[in-house]
């Protein structure tokens, strides 16, 4: 039977993916066979394996650890619907929708078929490496927190305890979560200060009156990151008010509200000669060589947006002389209607933006799992490999489509195609060409992600941090 490590936070967006990342990626190079777990997640962002749906999070932390993602290591999934609702995917595969007002009966339904998926990981590797869920001190939601409370008390997991420093309030944060579980108190390895901006030695005092108060060892200042990493839902999703700087290829991802799936795109963002911005703004839009319309987890509300801000009109000009992509949800609005019979999203009728003639009807089952396509675009001649998450079904002439292009206008269901390397080169090159820039060569996604990662782990705090970390687990 293996061991498990667990990083809870003190809030949401303290850098505890990040830091499971790091762990699994860390441990993995020590020879260990390292396995993520996140017993519940809410997220839009999510990977669709041979399995099902899984959070992206936990994906990108099995490839830090050399390993292929499993919906074992997310279990359950939930993806945030309109009017406080939420589906649920429990081992890849919709269970249904959730009300606001059952999740306490929810969670003890699904508490022991969770734990079973976590005993299972913990008999086949030699480390569990524990994603905590928003903040550890919920007293409201304390009994029956799968992700946190829950799990640490049944497993007796030891934790490193996650604050963040950037938005401030970090002694509350980190004293008042030992105050407010001191049950969990003993299971704690100790605490971790992150996103210091600024000179370590101005916060020695901080670090020396924290153990005071708390107990517990600090385990490390970590700096403040300027890469973006695992910004799973749009919440910490950093929308730019800048326009673009750089003479390369600039690529305007429109985000508009109920966007879904933007980590479709992190392979752009690890591009050299690419500037990628998420922006409102008309004007950076009309900059963009390439505009992308990203997933939606509702695409009438976002079309509707679209409209009351007239990027309907910004896109109709921009058709003929920029490249505009859409994807899933970002694919349907670029079409000619919209029909929902069964009022699975909105009910009813819209029309879309028109730049290509498809026309989109949803109806279940929903579509979850592995895709191939052979998309008509100009650049590309083979089968395409990505996935499928939707209700969506679009089609032209009598005949489903996955994939459409005219002129300058692409659209697809096909998610994660940017993670296939040689599309991605042959995608970029071919807008490249077009507007008279040079082309360039393309570096695979995982071997950036592997080089990232690696080079996060080579600053001397991180590097101390797990040090110290790996000395108190085998202590333990």
């Amino acid at each position: 039977m293996g061991r498990a490590l667990a990083f809870v936070g003190t809030m949401s967006s303290v850098g505890k993916s990040l830091l499971a990342a790091l762990a699994c990626r860390y441990f993995a190079r020590r020879g260990l066979g390292v396995a993520p777990f996140k017993a519940q997640n809410m997220s839009l962002n999510a990977l669709a394996t041979e399995e099902g749906e899984m959070a992206w999070a936990q994906a990108y932390q099995a490839l830090a650890a050399g390993r292929r993602p499993s919906v074992r290591m997310n279990p359950l999934l939930l993806k945030p619907l309109a009017e406080r609702r939420a589906e649920i995917i429990f081992l890849g595969r919709p269970e249904g929708v959730l009300p606001a007002g059952e999740f306490r009966e929810f969670r003890r339904r699904y508490r022991e078929r969770v734990f079973a998926v976590f005993e299972e990981l913990l008999s086949e590797n030699d480390l569990v490496v524990v994603e905590g869920a928003g903040g550890l001190a919920e007293l409201n939601l304390l009994h029956g927190d799968l992700a946190n409370y829950e799990l640490l008390r049944a497993y007796r997991i030891p934790y490193v305890l996650v604050g963040e420093i950037d938005r401030g309030g970090i002694f509350p944060q980190i004293w008042g979560t030992y105050e407010l579980v001191p049950e969990l108190k003993a299971q704690s390895l100790g605490f971790v200060v992150n996103k210091f901006r600024g000179e370590p030695a101005l916060f020695e005092e901080g670090l020396r009156i924290l153990e005071e108060r708390t107990g517990q060892p600090a385990l490390g200042l970590l700096p403040y990151l300027q890469e973006h990493f695992l910004e799973e839902d749009s919440a910490s999703l950093r929308v730019s008010n800048r326009v673009f700087r750089g003479q390369g290829l600039r690529i305007a991802v429109l985000a508009y509200p109920y966007l879904a799936n933007f980590l479709d795109l992190d392979p752009l963002r690890h591009e050299e000669g690419v500037e990628l911005l998420f922006t409102r703004d008309p004007r950076v839009l009309a900059e963009a060589h390439l505009v992308i319309l990203p997933g939606s987890r509702n695409t009438a509300q976002s079309l509707t947006w679209l409209r009351e801000h007239g990027f309907d009109d910004l896109l109709r000009e921009m058709a003929g002389r920029s490249f505009i992509l859409g994807l899933c949800g970002g694919f349907q609005i670029l079409g000619r209607r919209l029909y929902d019979p069964e009022g699975l999203e909105f009910g009813g009728e819209l029309s879309g933006l028109g730049l290509l003639p498809h026309e989109t009807v949803f109806m279940k089952p929903k579509r979850a799992g592995r895709l191939e396509d052979q998309p008509p675009f100009p650049f590309w001649e083979e089968p395409l490999p990505g996935f499928e998450i939707r209700y969506g079904r679009s089609f032209l002439d009598g005949r489903e489509v996955v994939s459409l292009s005219e002129d300058r206008v692409f659209g697809t269901y096909l998610h994660g195609i940017f993670f296939h390397d040689r599309f991605r080169e042959a995608f970029l090159n071919y807008i490249r060409r077009a507007v008279g820039l040079a082309e360039r060569p393309t570096r695979p996604y995982a071997e950036g992600v592997a080089t990232t990662l690696d080079r996060v782990l080579s600053q001397p705090a991180f590097k101390a941090f797990f040090e110290r970390l790996e000395d108190l687990i085998e202590s333990r």
